[in-house]
């Protein structure tokens, strides 16, 4: 998940927020607040904790290919949900995740 989020960051224009409701008691300085304007070295520590540790917490990452918008969410550290993908996103993600499955045995469920 962190490198899905890592390579969303790096080619698009990015904003990441918190779920509110899931993150409103644990991390309420950071809600309302986009991640992407935290220094990247805060920015990846504090995107390994919410996914790789606090398995509960929900991030959303509105991400922008010219004037489209797409979406991922990323919940309970192993569940990623893309929303209306560009042509050129679900270009990239899949040949991501292609290689994602292959090195960790990780399936992809289409619904």
């Amino acid at each position: 998940m962190l490198l899905l989020l890592l390579m969303l960051v790096s080619q698009y224009e990015t904003h990441i927020f918190l779920d509110h409701d899931l993150a409103k008691e644990t991390y309420p300085d950071l809600l309302d607040r986009d991640l992407t304007e935290l220094p990247v070295a805060d920015l990846l520590e504090i995107s390994k904790k919410l996914i790789v540790t606090d398995h509960y917490l929900g991030v959303n990452v509105l991400f922008r290919d010219k004037k489209h918008y797409s979406l991922l969410r990323i919940e309970s550290g192993i569940d990623a949900d893309l929303y209306k993908l560009s042509k050129k996103a679900e270009k990239l993600v899949n040949k991501l995740l292609n290689k994602l499955l292959k090195r960790n045995g990780l399936f992809l469920v289409k619904y």
